[in-house]
Parts: structure tokens; sequence; C-alpha cells
């Protein structure tokens, strides 16, 4: 075993400057301008790891580490103060979520299984981002969350009291740069917005259906 493993390192230091030569190794990451982390997490182990998972060409925005809780949900919002609650408790624990939004996508990972195996969660498009709002939880600790609605889901992140308020602002800003609805989508909330009003023109009934909205008005907010 142990002579396997030496061959097996000679070989790797061999072909090494080959394969730098075919596909050159990416450039040292930097930290980006806003960082919503607690002040003492070491950020330097996650951008090291990331640097190997970007695009060509890709740039990373912000970092973020909230406490993700389960996707917002009917059921989720009955129960949202006693998950604030145990969202209270968990920020004693550290940060338990990356996230990383670069100029193309939002990368989502679990932090101890992003370290330990370079492994990403969850990759959002950034043109599937249809709404974004920062607000405070009414609990004791009033801590920042952000709410994150896409094509597909709605997601929540709380954020540990510690971290700066501006840097969570600022999070939510960039994810409101990128606020749209494809004019597909629009046509089609209009057609079912106006489908029940002929259906009761036609019978003499009425009849009502939801309807979201189909703009949004972007976030402003400076990081320190």
């Amino acid at each position: 075993m142990k002579a396997a493993r030496e061959v097996s390192a000679r070989l790797l230091e061999a072909i090494e400057p080959l394969a730098d030569t075919l596909h050159p190794p990416p450039p040292p990451l930097k930290a980006p301008g806003i960082v919503c982390a607690p002040e003492s997490l070491d950020v330097e182990p996650y951008i090291r790891i990331l640097r190997w998972l970007l695009e060509d060409g890709e740039a990373v925005r912000v970092l973020g580490f909230p406490d993700q809780l389960d996707a917002l949900s009917p059921i989720s919002a009955i129960v949202g103060g006693a998950k604030e609650k145990l969202a209270a408790a968990r920020d004693k624990a550290g940060a338990k979520t990356l996230v990383a939004v670069t100029d193309r996508r939002i990368i989502t990972a679990k932090t101890n299984t992003f370290l330990e195996q370079a492994e990403i969660r969850h990759v959002i498009p950034i043109d599937q981002v249809r709404y974004v709002r920062a607000t405070t939880t009414q609990d004791r600790s009033a801590r920042l969350t952000i709410d994150l609605i896409t094509r597909d889901e709605n997601i929540r992140w709380f954020f540990h009291a510690g971290i700066e308020n501006t840097h969570v602002h600022a999070l939510a800003a960039v994810l409101a740069e990128s606020m749209t609805i494809p004019d597909v989508e629009r046509d089609e909330l209009q057609r079912r917005r106006h489908a029940p009003i002929e259906a009761g023109k036609k019978d003499g009934s009425t009849g009502t259906t939801s309807f979201q909205p189909t703009g949004s008005e972007a976030m402003t907010c400076d990081a320190k």
C-alpha cells in the first residue's frame, strides 16, 4: 500500500505541469467587498475552495453566512415565531449556510460539507430572481432576514445578530438588482387574471383568482 501511494504521488507530480498547461489553474480569489459573516468566522478557507468552482470569467460579488431554515410555505408561516426562536438558539453554534452571489448565479452550500467535500447544495441562475426583501424579526434578537423569491421557490435566510446590518442590506441590494419577471410569465399572469372575468360575463357569475405582483422596486443600500 505504501509503495502504491508513492508511485501515485510521483505520477501526479509528473503530470501536474502538463495538466496546468492544458487547463491553467484559476487565479487566486479575493474576498468580495460585501461579506455577511460573524467577525469570528474566517472566510479564507471558503475563498480557496470557491476559486475552483467558478466558471471562466465569473466574479463573486457577495458572500453571506446565514442560518437557513426551511423554504417558506403556509405551514412555515404559521409556525414562524417558533422557528425564529429556534434560529436564535442556533446562532450560538455559528453559521450553517454559505451563500455566494456571483454575476451569474447564487450558490448555496452547507458550510461543513463545503469545507470537507467542496459540495454545492443548490445553484440558482441570477435571472430567476423575482423578489427580494430584507426585514427584521419581531423577537428579542431583532435579527435581519432576507426573503428571496425565485421562479421556483421561496427562501428565507436568518443572519446572526452580530453581523453588520449594512452588509446584510447590501447583500439584499445586490440580489435586488436582478429582480425581474420575464415577459412570458407576465403575459401568463395577465391571462389568468382576465380569464375569470370573461367567464363571469358569460354566465353572469363572478370569480376571483390570486394574482402576484408583476413588478418590484429595487432596493438600494450601501455597504460599509
